[in-house]
């Protein structure tokens, strides 16, 4: 069964301005979670400003950066050093604690999206990964083209495994092109529109910045308009409740959420270029 649009829900315009425009789809007033994701940004920048160059912390999540365009280097209080670029993917655990930095090289366009680990593994050792765009598998189809960084679409498994069953795909789609694709029956999804239209029913047409939240089935019918279209499909086991946030912070319960400012204060996240004072 091919699932339908259930809900369309506008990504807020979080920055605008001469150099970044940048849209937070999750977490919204209507929705705070789709599957395991709590937070979807979608940024493009005209110079090498960063969102999150300067070091920072993260805590009870896992953060997952996809790059569309540009590059930028990462480094992190665990030791871990990497350069992305276009089509590139990062994973990183923070669980326990870690802090990072991310500096781009330039002009920059990408996702970042944040997943909520499962209780049992809020303070899970960090860890670290990427995969260049040759790693990420991909499908083509008549008019269309998917890279599926985590979870199985049609045949295509993704190489990044998180701590519950997630997807993560990125799709372009021709103008007027449609497809269909065999996905996970029990998985909670949405389509965020990167780029272009999508063709939303009844003649109606999601423009960028619309995530589209799903009904359950086992095929995502995608169809774009006259100016084709760049999309996400995210989703996958529903997050664990409450879902806390503090900050970088995600946390199942205020004592969690105090523990880990305790622990980002008194510097068991490790250092990073005097980070914390």
């Amino acid at each position: 069964m091919t699932r339908e649009i259930q809900a369309i829900l506008p990504a807020q315009l979080a920055i605008d301005d001469s150099d970044m425009r940048l849209f937070r789809a999750l977490p919204g007033a209507a929705r705070d979670a789709v599957g395991p994701f709590v937070f979807v940004d979608h940024y493009r920048s005209a110079t090498a400003r960063g969102i999150g160059d300067r070091p920072h912390p993260h805590a009870g999540i896992e953060v997952i950066s996809y790059l569309l365009e540009g590059g930028m280097e990462h480094r992190d209080s665990m030791g871990f050093r990497d350069r992305l670029g276009p089509g590139d993917a990062q994973w990183i655990r923070a669980g326990r604690g870690i802090l990072h930095a991310e500096q781009p090289s330039g002009p920059r366009h990408g996702l970042q999206l944040w997943t909520s680990l499962p209780p049992a593994e809020k303070f899970a050792a960090p860890a670290y990964r990427s995969w260049r765009a040759d790693d990420i598998p991909k499908l083509e189809r008549k008019g269309a083209w998917v890279d599926v960084i985590a979870g199985r679409v049609e045949d295509a498994e993704g190489p990044m495994v998180l701590a519950t069953p997630t997807l993560f795909a990125h799709v372009r789609l021709q103008p007027d092109a449609a497809v269909a694709l065999a996905v996970d029956a029990a998985a909670e999804l949405a389509v965020y529109v990167i780029a272009g239209e999508l063709a939303g029913g009844a003649g109606a047409a999601l423009p960028a910045g619309s995530l589209a939240v799903l009904s359950a089935g086992d095929a995502v019918g995608l169809a774009a308009s006259g100016q084709g279209a760049a999309l996400a499909i995210i989703g996958g086991a529903p997050a664990a409740r409450p879902i806390l946030f503090g900050g970088p912070f995600v946390m199942d319960s205020v004592e969690n959420l105090e523990r880990a400012k305790r622990d980002f204060l008194a510097g068991k996240m490790g250092r990073l270029e005097g980070v914390p004072f």
